[in-house]
């Protein structure tokens, strides 16, 4: 619990810093300006929602993660659920999202580039956990569980937004 807790609250230090140095950098150009305090109270705010969106997506890691574990009795011990969590978090968030605009351009935004951008999670996922010095069976698991849970979201998710496709 105190990794997760370090995590969001680095995350919400940074990104107070980063919208406290934009917001007072763009209230200098206003001819009325704020005070520093509602300068302040408005970077908290949105950085209270940054990092909770930050949160959201690691427990759905960490709680795809623990459902694997559960399923095939891996036996994970919860440090190594925070680290692979907050390791595929940070893939999830960065080059995952470059993978995912390529397949989007190279097929167009349907299911099969939601199917190539699941087998393409699971390379960097195996990575991740020679990284962590996981077994290679959990390692395994874990790198084709997660993805597939993923997909599972993504899929769901892309049915929602395209009913068209569902009324037929």
């Amino acid at each position: 619990m105190l990794k997760i807790s370090i995590f969001l609250a680095a995350i919400f230090i940074i990104s107070f810093l980063l919208l406290f140095w934009f917001v007072r950098h763009e209230n200098k150009k206003e001819e009325k300006k704020d005070s520093l305090i509602t300068l302040a109270i408005v970077s908290a705010i949105f950085s209270v929602i940054i990092t909770s969106v930050f949160a959201f997506f690691l427990f759905i890691i960490i709680g795809s993660t623990s459902v694997i574990d559960k399923i095939f009795s891996l036996n994970l011990t919860t440090n190594q659920l925070l680290l692979i969590g907050i390791s595929f978090l940070i893939y999830w968030l960065t080059i995952d999202n470059i993978f995912e605009k390529l397949f989007e351009y190279m097929l167009g935004e349907n299911v099969f580039s939601i199917l190539l951008l699941a087998f393409s999670r699971v390379m960097p996922f195996y990575i991740i956990g020679i990284l962590l010095k996981l077994n290679e069976f959990i390692n395994m698991t874990v790198s084709v569980g997660v993805p597939l849970i993923l997909l599972v979201i993504d899929t769901l998710y892309y049915f929602k937004n395209n009913k068209l496709y569902i009324n037929r």
